[in-house]
């Protein structure tokens, strides 16, 4: 049974990214959190952001039960025109409000 946990607080994380997340996280030590980049074509992008909202991690594009990424985005490398939804899975325990947004806005832009 998976508990509230293991999404880090994100009702929005689908199972096969909370993995990915977890997966990230334990690799990159510096990180507070892990940036999720939804594209419109299915292939997510991926990576660790330390409390600077500096790359904690190299970043990692991959599709839902896919051996590779989609056509498009080995052309484009997931261009920002394509993205569908992003956000940041914070770390438990989560940076402060003002930390978060400081970072979201210097990782994600907005």
């Amino acid at each position: 049974m998976a508990t509230k946990s293991k999404n880090f607080g994100w009702p929005d994380v689908e199972k096969s990214e909370q993995a990915m997340i977890e997966g990230i996280l334990e690799g990159s030590p510096d990180g507070v959190g892990v940036a999720v980049i939804r594209l419109d074509c299915g292939c997510k992008k991926m990576a660790a952001v330390d409390v600077h909202g500096e790359p904690a991690s190299k970043i990692i594009m991959y599709r839902d039960n896919a051996q590779s990424i989609c056509e498009q985005c080995q052309e484009d490398q997931g261009a920002f025109t394509r993205v569908a939804r992003q956000f940041i899975s914070w770390k438990k325990p989560e940076p402060d409000h003002a930390t978060q947004e400081m970072i979201t806005r210097k990782v994600l832009g907005s």
